[in-house]
């Protein structure tokens, strides 16, 4: 999926691929990455592509992103049960019926 900057007429593309071993483990085989840059009229002014090899070249951020999701918390574990319950109760309603 595409990551649109419109401010900079940017477009980034990531591509992950990886397969687990058969002890389980993740094995990523195909990690690329491209920049796409238009100019004012939507042409391709220039494009970079880095691969699993050249990955290293590219500089990340050292600030961090609070999460937007959901944690572990009281509120979630309190909905997840209630949900359950409602399941739960609608499978033996559904069964006398």
């Amino acid at each position: 999926m595409p990551v649109i900057d419109k401010k900079d007429n940017r477009w980034a593309y990531f591509e992950v691929r990886e397969t687990k071993t058969k002890y389980g483990k993740k094995d990523v085989y195909v990690n690329d990455y491209i920049e796409i840059y238009f100019d004012k009229y939507g042409v391709v002014k220039k494009f970079e592509f880095f691969n699993l090899n050249n990955m290293k070249d590219i500089k990340f951020a050292k600030e961090k992103t609070k999460s937007l999701g959901v944690k572990d918390t009281f509120t979630k574990n309190l909905l997840s049960s209630t949900r359950q319950r409602m399941e739960n109760a609608r499978k033996k309603f559904q069964k006398k019926n």
